[in-house]
């Protein structure tokens, strides 16, 4: 099964098929953000997660065979059109492996087919990879 992004607005949100307990998708979201020291806590980062879903922003979670493997909150800043992505995760066991890329890249295409023409991004490795793949402005 192919890596997808998939874009949510509440962390009950049913991603995982066949879930071993009531609340996992936001357990495996909250626990792999405490292990990417690049990034704050899995409770801080859900936590303006959750702010971000009252105000019609979204999480988009990688999810490869079921499991959330990687995450990328995808903010409206409310004065442009453009869209800021922060707190990039990807799941330890596939760090170095452009996981986080290819991610970025469904991201940036899901977003697109919604009409959105410009990227922010909020962090360093967000943005040497939108740089990198010229994903920062749509062309045309």
């Amino acid at each position: 099964m192919p890596l997808e992004a998939i874009a949510i607005n509440s962390l009950d949100t049913p991603l995982i098929k066949k879930p071993v307990r009531k609340n996992e998708l936001s357990e495996r979201l909250h626990a792999l953000y405490d292990s990417d020291d690049a990034q704050p806590s899995g409770a801080e980062v859900l936590s303006l997660v959750e702010q971000g879903f009252k105000r019609g922003q979204c999480l988009y979670v990688g999810m490869f065979n079921d499991k959330p493997i990687a995450a990328v909150a995808c903010f409206d800043d409310g004065q442009t059109d453009a869209k800021r992505l922060q707190y990039l995760t990807v799941h330890p066991q596939n760090r170095d492996r452009a996981i986080d890329a290819k991610f970025i890249k469904l991201v940036y295409d899901a977003e697109v087919r919604k009409g959105v023409r410009e990227f922010v991004p909020a962090d360093a490795d967000i943005h040497r990879i939108m740089s990198e793949y010229e994903l920062l402005r749509v062309k045309g």
